[in-house]
């Protein structure tokens, strides 16, 4: 019988496979004479998407523009919204006979909170010129917009009330306008518009609604959204009247796919009012994602 130690039971280890040598890359150093050089593979390029023309809006012609103004319907008629029954119970108010409504409110809006001053009579003649352009711009931009007569009423007010802040003077008036707005009961406005109007008021001028402001932020999206538009129309409107000249009369309105277009009969120069519509239109612009162009045409 044979013993086997422990050193002769282990199993012989397998020797190590030898790693052929890599072949090495041919080159233009190594290429054995006579044979011929590899040629370099060329860069691959990514093919690239070419760029669609912009489209390019040509301006109105001269009597493009005379067609649009004299073609223009007539201006939206707040009445109808001033007098139109509630939907739900109102207080006793809104319990006047429709014509009585309309005519008390038209009346109420041009003599409350007005100091007898040429400052303020002047403030009253533009705010009514300034809510008939408003009125007409609520129409003709109906389908872009999508607002209701609610709107449309809502509107016509601050566009009449938006320069009653000169009650206290210039400076800062669009935010005295929508105080006074909110505080004065004697102006004829039902409770559950006032706080819109004195919105719209507020926004006139200057500053965007903003959510950084206090009550436009208290505010639902949607209601945000109608505000913005609204506040928008308004921001034309008054710089329509820039000069408090009354120098815009008819107007009209086209809306084409990238651009919309005011049309406007003038009575006299009226390129200041032409400045501002663009200057102030910045935030049509931003709403409705459109360019505004305005263009005037002498009587």
């Amino acid at each position: 019988m044979t013993i086997h130690t422990e050193d002769q039971l282990q199993e012989p280890q397998a020797e190590p496979k030898a790693t052929p040598a890599k072949r090495p890359a041919r080159t233009a150093k190594n290429v054995p004479a006579g044979e011929s050089q590899p040629k370099p593979r060329p860069a691959r390029k990514k093919p690239q998407r070419a760029q669609p023309e912009p489209v390019q809006e040509s301006a109105p012609e001269p009597a493009a523009v005379a067609e649009l103004v004299t073609a223009a319907p007539e201006a939206y008629d707040p009445a109808p919204a001033l007098s139109a029954p509630c939907s739900e119970p109102c207080p006793e108010t809104c319990s006047a006979p429709a014509a009585e409504t309309t005519e008390l409110a038209e009346e109420t809006l041009t003599t409350a909170v007005m100091p007898e001053s040429p400052v303020m009579a002047d403030s009253l003649t533009h705010g009514q010129r300034v809510a008939a352009i408003a009125a007409t711009l609520f129409q003709d931009l109906a389908e872009l917009h999508g607002l209701d007569d609610v709107w449309g009423h809502r509107l016509h007010l601050a566009a009449q009330l938006h320069d009653i802040g000169f009650a206290e003077g210039r400076k800062g008036h669009h935010k005295i306008s929508m105080r006074l707005i909110e505080e004065d009961l004697s102006l004829n406005i039902h409770e559950d518009d006032r706080p819109w109007v004195a919105l719209l008021a507020r926004y006139h001028r200057k500053a965007w609604p903003s959510r950084r402001h206090a009550r436009f932020d208290a505010l639902k999206k949607s209601d945000r959204k109608e505000l913005r538009k609204a506040a928008s129309l308004l921001r034309i409107a008054d710089a329509l009247d820039y000069t408090h000249t009354g120098v815009v009369g008819n107007l009209a309105v086209a809306v084409k796919k990238r651009k919309v277009i005011i049309a406007v009969q003038c009575s006299g120069d009226c390129s200041a009012e032409m400045e501002r519509v663009i200057k102030k239109g910045d935030l049509f612009m931003h709403v409705f994602g459109r360019e505004l162009e305005c263009v005037c045409q002498g009587n």
